[in-house]
């Protein structure tokens, strides 16, 4: 039979009351008896119980401390009454402690599970295999709190072919949130919609300018991958894709500037191809604006070292183990990465998210 692990509270229940029996045994002993002594119990209960639990602990210190007083005929001493009083002080304390900490506990974990749906409706469930193209996803935030960033992407097959979109929206927060909504909800119907990519991002972009704040604004990589084989790429302001083609890592750039969206509606799009066996791989910022100790962004070797892994899923483990290395485990922005392969063979999950049926998403 299998033991399970006891909780912490469990712990800390044990750990208070060998300590009033220890207090006990010591007056029994010695007959010495100290009431802010049993003030532990309490205290240890209120790192990790509730007020109800504490307070039954509490109550049960100043019992012990009196009863022992009592049986030792020191309650006729006013010194003895400030140090019970005291404990009364300290034990009441731990119970309020310990209702502050339970509230912001469930605060916590109201706000966790708000930002992991929101951050689920920005980053969705993926489907392993879309048309030939094996499809694999990664999310990291640089941060362990409950704080949603402004990363998205979306894989959408249209009649033109697959349509891709990473993005990143300036800032944090609420504000980022909604902005990241309405570029994937503009992004869904206008790549179905829309016959050329340049089209696409210049809809997307008209359609969030009036939610936009003076200084938001969100960079963009949209592609489009034909059933020819042929690779459209239009860049909004974002760090370009990167293909791996028969070892060599290559960034897709047709070497103009170009403004994110809001800034600017009118895109120019270019068009490559690529082979079976060629990865492609979109990115926000977090990736190659990594810094180690020294300052020093990630060399773009290590990231065609980790496509180099024999599957997509292997590939975006061993990029996301290398940027922790590199950093040290102190990111300091977010990262969303999207890894596309043609012709693989399919698998049976994307990104840890029950698959999305590959069909076109609704707006």
């Amino acid at each position: 039979m299998a033991w399970s692990r006891p909780s912490a509270e469990h712990v800390a229940m044990a750990a208070a009351g060998l300590w009033l029996v220890l207090c006990s045994v010591l007056h029994a002993a010695t007959g010495v008896t100290v009431p802010p002594l049993f003030s532990l119990a309490p205290l240890i209960m209120a790192t990790v119980a509730d007020e109800r639990r504490t307070a039954v602990f509490a109550g049960t210190a100043v019992a012990l401390a009196i009863g022992t007083g009592w049986g030792h005929g020191t309650t006729g001493d006013v010194n003895y009454w400030i140090r019970v009083a005291t404990l009364c002080a300290i034990s009441a304390m731990a119970v309020v402690v310990a209702g502050i900490r339970r509230r912001r506990e469930e605060r916590l974990a109201r706000m966790t599970a708000i930002a992991e749906a929101t951050q689920l409706a920005l980053l969705p469930p993926l489907p392993p295999e879309m048309t030939g193209i094996t499809i694999a996803a990664r999310y990291r935030s640089a941060t362990h709190e409950a704080s949603v960033g402004g990363d998205l992407y979306e894989i959408i097959p249209t009649g033109h072919g697959i349509r891709v979109i990473i993005g990143d929206v300036r800032g944090k927060g609420l504000d980022a949130v909604r902005l990241a909504g309405q570029v994937l909800s503009a992004f869904r119907r206008s790549a179905v919609a829309m016959r050329a990519m340049e089209q696409v991002a210049g809809e997307v972009g008209r359609a969030i300018e009036p939610h936009l704040g003076e200084e938001d604004f969100v960079t963009a990589a949209l592609a489009q991958i034909a059933p020819t084989g042929e690779l459209t790429i239009v860049n909004c302001g974002h760090h370009p894709p990167l293909l791996r083609h028969r070892g060599d890592l290559q960034p897709l750039t047709n070497g103009k500037a170009a403004l994110p969206l809001g800034l600017a509606d009118d895109f120019t799009a270019f068009t490559t191809t690529w082979s079976s066996g060629d990865r492609l791989l979109l990115y926000t910022d977090g990736l190659v604006e990594s810094r180690d100790t020294h300052g020093d962004f990630l060399p773009q070797d290590v990231v065609g070292t980790a496509l180099a892994a024999p599957d997509c899923d292997q590939a975006l483990d061993t990029l996301i183990r290398a940027v922790h290395q590199h950093t040290g485990g102190h990111a300091h922005d977010d990262i969303a990465l999207l890894l596309l392969e043609h012709g693989a063979s399919p698998r049976s999950s994307a990104n840890g998210h029950t698959p999305a049926v590959p069909t076109a998403a609704a707006p």
